[in-house]
C-alpha cells in the first residue's frame, strides 16, 4: 500500500489501471495540485465577483467550480472551491497557485481577505467512482474524532476534507489531509471496498479519455472557457466579473468558433505538444493533450478544432508529418 507522494508512474499493470478508472473503482495521488487556504470575511464576495460561477451563498462544507479568466475571457485556471466553517480551500492546477494567488491580489484593494499556500503542508487523493466515494464517507462516519481534531478540521487544515469535482463521468472527488495524516488517508482510501490504486499514466489517460481539460494543454490564456467544454463552471445570471462580456457575448450570439474533442491514434506520435492539426493542409485546429501508451488499444488525445472540423471520424494530420488523429468525440460541456 503506497505512501501518498511521491506520485507512482504506475503501480503493475497501466491498463489494468485505466480499466479500473473508467469502471469507477479507482483511488490516485494528485497532490501535486496546488491548494490555498482563503480567509477573511469578504472571501466569497470577491472570489464571486472575481471568477465566472456564483460563489457569493457557498456555505460551509458546500463545494463548487469556478474559472478564473483574463479581461479578454481566456483561462487562468479553473479551481474547485470548497467552503468551510471560516475559510475556503482552493485546488488549483497543478503549479498555478501561486500565480492565481498574485493575480487575485492584484484586484484585492479594501477587502478583508487573507491567502496562504499549504500545498506543501497537506495531500490530495483523488477517488473514482460514485461507488468510491460513498464508501470514503461511510467509512469516515465510522470513524471516532477527538474533539482536538474536531477543532482542528473546522479549519480545514487537519482532518480529511472531502471536494466533489464537477465532472460526472465517473463521479469524481479530491480528498485533502495534513501532510501528518498521509499515512492514515492512504490506508482508508486504498482500503475501500474494490479500490484499486492507479499512478499518474493511468490517471492522465483516464482523463483524457473522460474529456476533461487540464493545464497546460487545454487551461490556458490561448482558450476560453466554453472552448475547454467548461460551461458548468459558469453563471450566466449572476452578473459581472472579470471576462464576464466576453463570455456572454461568445454565448449569446453564438460565437465560439472552436470546441474540445476527443481524438485517437493508432501510433503513437512522435510530436512536441500543442501541435497543429491540419485537414487538406489548412489548420484545423490544435493537439492539445497526448498519451504515449496505448490504452484500449489506441492512443487517446485532447485536442481544440475549428467547429466544422470536430466531426466524429475526421482524420486529422498532426503537423507536418503524414501522422494523424481521428476525431472520436465531442466534450459539449458539463
Amino acid at each position: 500500500m503506497p505512501n501518498l507522494t511521491p506520485v507512482a508512474r504506475t503501480f503493475v499493470s497501466v491498463e489494468e489501471e485505466f480499466q479500473a478508472a473508467l469502471s469507477g473503482n479507482a483511488v490516485t495521488d494528485n497532490s501535486a495540485f496546488g491548494r490555498i487556504e482563503v480567509g477573511g470575511k469578504d472571501r466569497l464576495d470577491l472570489l464571486h465577483r472575481l471568477s465566472t460561477n456564483a460563489l457569493a451563498a457557498l456555505a460551509p462544507d458546500d463545494t463548487a467550480s469556478t474559472v478564473f479568466v483574463t479581461d479578454k475571457g481566456r483561462v487562468i485556471d479553473r479551481v474547485t472551491v470548497c467552503a468551510r466553517r471560516d475559510r475556503l480551500i482552493l485546488i488549483t492546477s497543478p503549479g498555478r497557485e501561486l500565480f492565481l494567488m498574485q493575480w487575485i491580489d492584484k484586484y484585492t484593494i479594501t477587502e478583508d481577505i487573507t491567502f496562504r499556500i499549504i500545498t506543501d503542508e497537506t495531500v490530495m487523493a483523488s477517488l473514482i467512482g460514485a461507488r468510491m466515494i460513498s464508501s470514503f464517507l461511510e467509512e469516515r462516519a465510522r470513524r471516532p474524532v477527538s474533539e482536538g481534531q474536531k477543532e482542528n478540521d473546522a479549519s480545514g487544515l487537519t482532518g480529511f476534507l472531502l471536494a466533489r469535482r464537477g465532472e460526472s463521468a465517473p463521479a469524481l472527488a479530491d480528498v485533502i489531509a495534513p501532510k501528518g495524516l498521509s499515512g492514515e488517508l492512504a490506508a482508508i482510501v486504498g482500503g475501500l471496498p474494490g479500490a484499486r490504486w492507479i499512478g499518474e499514466t493511468a490517471y492522465d489517460g483516464f482523463r483524457i479519455a473522460s474529456g476533461m481539460p487540464a493545464s497546460p494543454g487545454e487551461l490556458n490564456e490561448w482558450y476560453n472557457p466554453l472552448e475547454c467544454g467548461l460551461r458548468g463552471s459558469i453563471s450566466f445570471s449572476k452578473g459581472c466579473y472579470i471576462g464576464q462580456e466576453v463570455i456572454a457575448r461568445l454565448d449569446t450570439y453564438g460565437k465560439t468558433r472552436r470546441q474540445l474533442a476527443l481524438v485517437a491514434s493508432a501510433e503513437p506520435l512522435s510530436v512536441r505538444l500543442p501541435v497543429p492539426l491540419m485537414r487538406n493542409g489548412v489548420e484545423a485546429g490544435t493537439l492539445t493533450s497526448l498519451t504515449n501508451v496505448p490504452f484500449a488499444g489506441r492512443y487517446p488525445g485532447l485536442a481544440i478544432l475549428r467547429n466544422d472540423a470536430a466531426n466524429p471520424g475526421e482524420r486529422l494530420d498532426a503537423g507536418p508529418a503524414p501522422s494523424g488523429v481521428f476525431v472520436t468525440g465531442i466534450i459539449p460541456g458539463e
